[in-house]
């Protein structure tokens, strides 16, 4: 049998007995005030972590931070203070931290000098554009804001000498060097700063510039040859300032001869290129012997070379360029003036040319070379040679042409050989084209013929070149092959220099849709001449049925009132599938054609056949035009057909 009974041992009082809780509560940190520091000084602060229960754990585990360690740091307690300003110190152990010690940290006693704006902008001898601000610093590099210490500059490296003021004195610890420049040699500098007591310090490099222009220096010196020959070596200058550096200035120096006597040619003002003037091409003009040249610039001082020799120069030299004149005319008509340039290919100046004479050979005929200076006689110049040659028969005739000029040793002769040749007639296309037809894409080539005035063949003339009128509706190449492009009208014109030029019309249609033409190839014709003009419809794969077309000519207005160029004779309709009615208005010079054909027509069409005579010279245009195109199922063609006209030519 179980029995129950009391157990010995445990709480009296027969509870169980609570844990200990040992867990951090709070850390507290001393002093709790705020501390003030000098920059460089410390101060060493305490801490202490206690229980929940208020039971005290000491400093063990305790850790330290910094709201700002580069104000004041901490370790181990202990504050260091470093740059102005304020930091809170806290002590913490784990996740328990103390209230927050601020530390206030001043600045220290002055111990060195720092650079607050570097220089730079440095230009010898003038006042530099960023001029160097130093502060002075405690140790920590703290400014000294009541400090009046006097800081001296020097250059430390590139040499030179200081302008303005070496020595300032700080204001608010801050020393600005306001009117400081270098004057030197162009190149890198450094600056050193020193103030008694005070570490000094040192400036970054800078670059030293060249100063405000102030004088001229003969960088090159001129060697030369003869009179009024170039500088062999050309005479360079340079623009400066007052310490010698070259400048970048770009005025303009004017060279004069200093000694020695006579005048410059050539370029004598030159503008600077990064301040240098180089004076090619220059010579002397004079005589012979010593010479020195001096250099000016507006307000610069100036500068003169070195003495140097000028030889005598060499005489002139005539030159023909060509060294001889071919002139060609064409039998009946007088040579285009041929212009002939006359040089010198020597050193002496070449001036007053004339022609001394003008020989013939064969003796006769003579008298038909005229010659003239129309741009001046001294050389460089054109010697013009007009030739009077319409009355001459075919054949060579030859002249020599004497010239002379002052400093040229010898005079020189011209050669001037005129050939005389048949007139030619070119012939551009046949009378079967001189009127075209061309469908855009397509080629046509005229023929070209050359005969002489008597009317001989000859072979083809050179000198022919063709040129299209209109060059967006055809052009023409090198050969006389014709292109058509677009629709419209143009002349191709085969011109010469034997001064005749012939021609040939391009009718350009759109690329598809009815033409109304007229079978006309041909353009020239004589007063009295009867011309028949057979006038046309080609469908170009349209089926036609019904037309109306109007054909024009024109009506002449002379002197004795208005009268017909071309006299109207008759018309005939006769076998034209569209049997036309048609009406004719001589009063202006109008006929109009209506056909119609109930099966339609298609291919080329023959509405009418008409004759004029030609009554009048002159040139005169012939127009057909469509004012309705049917197709069988009355649709309107109208649209995309082509009109035309044609020229008339009488002589």
């Amino acid at each position: 049998m179980l029995s129950c009974g009391g157990g010995g041992g445990g709480n009296s009082g027969g509870g169980p007995t609570a844990p200990v809780d040992n867990s951090v509560g709070r850390v507290d940190i001393s002093p709790t005030g705020s501390v003030a520091l000098v920059s460089g000084a410390t101060s060493t602060l305490s801490a202490t972590a206690f229980t929940k229960s208020n039971q005290s754990l000491g400093a063990s585990g305790i850790t330290w931070a910094s709201s700002n360690d580069a104000v004041a740091s901490v370790s181990g307690g202990v504050v260091t203070a470093k740059l102005v300003g304020n930091a809170t110190i806290t002590a913490s152990s784990g996740s328990v931290s103390s209230v927050g010690v601020t530390v206030t940290v001043t600045a220290g006693a002055a111990s060195q000098l720092g650079i607050r704006s570097q220089p730079a902008g440095a230009a010898s001898a003038a006042t530099m554009t960023t001029p160097p601000v130093i502060e002075v610093r405690d140790a920590a590099g703290n400014p000294i804001v009541t400090s009046t210490a006097s800081v001296t500059v020097a250059i430390a490296t590139g040499g030179g000498t200081l302008a303005g003021s070496a020595t300032v004195a700080a204001v608010a610890g801050v020393a600005s060097f306001t009117d400081l420049g270098v004057t030197g040699l162009i190149g890198a500098r450094t600056l050193s700063f020193a103030s008694a007591g005070l570490a000094g310090t040192t400036s970054a490099a800078f670059t030293l510039a060249a100063g405000a222009p102030t004088q001229l220096a003969v960088r090159t010196q001129p060697v030369a040859s003869s009179a009024y020959a170039n500088f062999t070596t050309a005479p360079v200058v340079e623009i400066q300032d007052a310490q010698g550096n070259l400048t970048t200035s770009t005025a303009t120096v004017t060279a004069a001869i200093a000694s020695g006597g006579g005048a410059l040619g050539g370029t004598a003002s030159v503008a600077a290129v990064a301040g240098v003037a180089t004076f090619a091409p220059l010579s002397v003009q004079g005589t012979a012997g010593a010479r020195t040249l001096t250099f000016t610039s507006g307000s610069l001082t100036a500068a003169t070379t070195a003495s140097f020799s000028i030889a005598a120069a060499p005489p002139a030299v005539i030159a023909f360029g060509p060294i001889a004149a071919n002139i060609t005319a064409v039998v009946g008509r007088d040579p285009t003036n041929t212009i002939i340039s006359v040089t010198n290919s020597g050193v002496f100046p070449l001036t007053n040319l004339r022609v001394l004479s003008i020989t013939y050979n064969p003796v006769s005929p003579t008298g038909w070379l005229t010659t003239t200076f129309p741009t001046g006689t001294a050389a460089p110049a054109n010697l013009q040679l007009a030739v009077t040659s319409s009355t001459f028969a075919v054949g060579s005739y030859v002249a020599s042409v004497v010239v002379a000029g002052d400093g040229a040793a010898t005079n020189a002769t011209l050669t001037v050989t005129l050939t005389v040749t048949p007139s030619l007639i070119n012939t551009y296309g046949s009378t079967a084209n001189k009127i075209s037809v061309v469908a855009p894409g397509a080629t046509l080539t005229p023929t070209l013929s050359t005969t002489s005035g008597t009317g001989v063949p000859t072979t083809t003339d050179p000198t022919v070149t063709f040129a299209s009128r209109s060059p967006a509706i055809a052009t023409v190449d090198a050969t006389g092959k014709i292109t058509a492009v677009a629709p419209g009208q143009a002349w191709i014109v085969a011109a010469s220099t034997q001064a005749n030029a012939d021609s040939v019309q391009v009718i350009v249609p759109r690329a598809s849709g009815i033409i109304v033409r007229t079978d006309l190839t041909n353009y020239r014709y004589r007063i009295g001449d009867t011309i028949t003009v057979k006038i046309q419809i080609d469908t170009r794969g349209a089926t036609l049925s019904a037309a109306t077309v109007t054909f024009s000519w024109p009506v002449y207005t002379g002197s004795n009132g208005a009268f017909n160029a071309l006299l109207y004779l008759d018309v005939n309709t006769t076998g034209s599938p569209l049997a036309p009615v048609v009406v004719v208005d001589q009063a202006i010079n109008v006929m109009r054609l209506t056909g119609a054909s109930v099966a339609g027509v298609t291919g080329v069409v023959d509405l009418a056949t008409v004759r004029f005579r030609v009554r009048q010279a002159g040139v005169f245009p012939l127009y057909v035009n469509a004012i309705e195109l049917l197709g069988t199922d009355l649709s309107n063609l109208l649209a995309t057909s082509t009109s035309t006209q044609y020229p008339l030519s009488v002589p």
